[in-house]
């Protein structure tokens, strides 16, 4: 009769059983915290973006976290507080580069089938985009700098190495598919379009009124043509 009694007072009075409390209130605080991760990303992206525009504009030697704040609009010590070190940006810049430059286009050749299509996006995807590629021309600055940092030195080679890797791949798929007759060393060849990547980069990223991303696309595929033998 009590049971009863405790059943039907639950029932009048509206209340939910306790298992569905907790799992609401838990469902509650996993919303909260997911919503939290999500500020703490868009906050981080918003630091790192700003961070490319204060190294692509000043340069990397005399960035301050005040530089960062101010391009963000947010205060110092909101930028110290994600980022208590300014190297911590840096590296996370670099990161942003091998996204772009190496896990981008791995991904963008990997759904084309022909390897001279393959090479053709290599070569377009490693020229910087226009006067507005932030990321290309902070790039540069991190390279001119890592003369004096070997830090950026290591994170510079680590970046080569991987854009050359993707070479690599095509130029040796290529040549196994009958699609292209190397002249040189597959090695060679692929740190030559890295190497001509970042100087037909540089140039453009300079000004040089004599040189746009198409015709320095051009001139690329000039070179890819005479090393495969290939129709690019």
């Amino acid at each position: 009769m009590v049971c009863a009694l405790a059943q039907s007072v639950g029932r009048d009075s509206g209340r939910r059983p306790a298992g569905d409390t907790v799992r609401s209130e838990f469902e509650r605080r996993g919303g909260v915290v997911m919503a939290r991760v999500r500020n703490q990303d868009a906050r981080r992206n918003q630091l790192v973006s700003a961070a490319i525009d204060v190294i692509a504009n000043r340069g990397v030697g005399g960035m301050r976290v005040k530089d960062i704040a101010d391009a963000a609009e947010i205060s110092p010590r909101l930028v110290a507080y994600y980022y208590p070190e300014i190297e911590d940006l840096v590296d996370e810049v670099y990161r942003n580069a091998v996204d772009r430059y190496y896990w981008q286009r791995l991904d963008a050749i990997s759904k084309l089938d022909d390897p001279r299509d393959r090479l053709v996006n290599l070569i377009d995807s490693g020229l910087p985009a226009g006067d507005d590629d932030m990321l290309n021309r902070a790039l540069y600055e991190l390279a001119v700098n890592a003369g004096r940092d070997p830090s950026h030195g290591t994170l510079l080679t680590l970046l080569f190495d991987r854009e050359v890797s993707l070479y690599v791949a095509v130029l040796e798929a290529g040549r196994a598919s009958g699609a292209f007759v190397l002249t040189e060393p597959v090695l060679s060849i692929a740190q030559n379009f890295v190497a001509l990547e970042d100087a037909y980069g540089m140039h453009l990223n300079g000004g040089n009124s004599s040189l746009d991303p198409s015709v320095a696309a051009g001139l690329m595929r000039s070179y890819a043509r005479s090393v495969t033998g290939a129709d690019v």
